[in-house]
């Protein structure tokens, strides 16, 4: 059976690379991104509202977060060579997050309170892993998986923690543990701000390397927004603004003028955004 696979995800797919292991181990053959090739059976997995080609068999955030794959397709190690310049394996060893953030959308999914080994996704020859856990620090065995990734000397590649449930220990491993691009955090509402900005102390205490997404464009004003990213950058921390769904022009404008730090040379991000305008 020909089996084609579909999906507007720029860098990877993890459900497609699943559903192609699984197709594979039958004796199928599977293609990506080839939607006018005569299919069997075609397969559309969507990250954002953007389903072009039709497909059999549709799921993903952008059509419908609810839908989950099959459970023998799940338990499926990634076709890595799907994508065959990755370069690190990925998967999940924890999905579960408490949080129940109005603009995400984790919260409209299934994800059950299931720990997992990275050696369910993980292959040996690859030496860095992404981690696609929605919060990290919610798993109980939270400390396992760090281990697992020491002992296999991997480093991770580009993944978030809450910086509202930090803690020495947390931290430490943190700071024992090889990040490609550093450590992400998030200040997303500033009713969490004593909560983030103990986190943040204590990462700046253990000298890590961060930087900080902050929400803007969804329930705070900008001056909330200067306040913010000045909070994160007199850490010695990196604010980097995030648009909620793309932003306004003026969110745009703002995101550029903090990720070229315009306001370096000035007393403060507040008298810098005046003259930036």
């Amino acid at each position: 059976m020909k089996v084609n696979l579909i999906t507007d995800a720029r860098f990877h797919n993890l459900a497609l690379m699943k559903i192609s292991s699984y197709h594979k181990a039958k004796g199928d053959s599977v293609t990506l991104n080839e939607p006018q090739q005569p299919a069997d059976l075609t397969y559309g997995s969507w990250l954002f509202n953007t389903q072009r080609y039709h497909a059999d068999i549709n799921g993903g955030p952008g059509h419908d977060p609810s839908i989950k794959l099959a459970p023998d397709i799940e338990q499926c190690k990634p076709d890595y060579s799907l994508y065959s310049r990755l370069g690190y394996s990925l998967g999940y060893t924890w999905r579960y997050c408490f949080r129940k953030c109005e603009f995400c959308v984790v919260p409209k999914q299934h994800n059950p309170k299931l720990h997992e080994s990275i050696w369910t996704f993980h292959e040996s020859r690859q030496k860095s892993i992404c981690l696609l856990n929605n919060n990290t620090f919610t798993d109980p065995q939270w400390r396992e998986t760090f281990e697992e990734i020491w002992e296999a000397n991997l480093l991770v590649v580009e993944h978030g923690f809450d910086a509202r449930l930090l803690n020495d220990e947390k931290a430490e491993a943190l700071k024992r543990t090889r990040f490609d691009r550093g450590i992400h955090f998030a200040w997303d509402f500033m009713k969490d701000e004593k909560a983030v900005l103990r986190g943040l102390r204590l990462a700046k205490r253990y000298k890590l390397d961060c930087m900080v997404y902050v929400l803007i464009g969804f329930n705070t004003t900008r001056e909330e927004d200067i306040y913010r990213c000045q909070k994160v950058h007199d850490l010695g921390f990196r604010p980097y603004p995030m648009p909620y769904n793309g932003g306004t022009r003026d969110d745009r404008l703002f995101k550029r003028f903090i990720c070229l730090r315009f306001y370096s040379h000035y007393p403060s991000i507040e008298a810098a955004w005046r003259g930036y305008r």
